[in-house]
């Protein structure tokens, strides 16, 4: 199975809903931005790193600008959902599983520039 329908496969797009909730549930997506009415999306895509292209885990957020985030704050938003992808993931078929194994991220972009990558 390749990455693409991996990626595409519905246990993936559950789990990647169930941490949207999470970060809605939890706070955290309003502890990073500031903003009570932010919105997430996470998904598996190609992403521009130098002149390539990786198929990556991402976080987009979309957020009024606020002087109350900090690059520690995006950090701590992009562990929680690796945390929680990894704790996920084990539910996944072995085949979807495996083919997403080597995908890096979570790369955040927040009102579409990139704050965190897959460092």
């Amino acid at each position: 199975m390749d990455v693409t329908a991996a990626a595409a496969d519905e246990s993936v797009r559950d789990a990647l809903l169930g941490i949207e909730d999470k970060l809605y549930e939890s706070g955290a997506l309003v502890t990073a931005t500031g903003d009570s009415e932010a919105e997430v999306t996470l998904t598996f895509e190609e992403v521009p790193v130098g002149e390539d292209k990786v198929f990556a885990m991402v976080v987009r957020v979309i957020a009024r600008p606020t002087s109350r985030t900090s690059p520690a704050r995006w950090q701590t938003l992009r562990e929680y959902v690796l945390e929680r992808y990894a704790m996920l993931q084990a539910d996944f078929p072995e085949d979807v599983r495996e083919a997403l194994l080597d995908c890096v991220g979570p790369f955040v972009f927040v009102n579409g520039l990139e704050l965190t990558g897959s460092s």
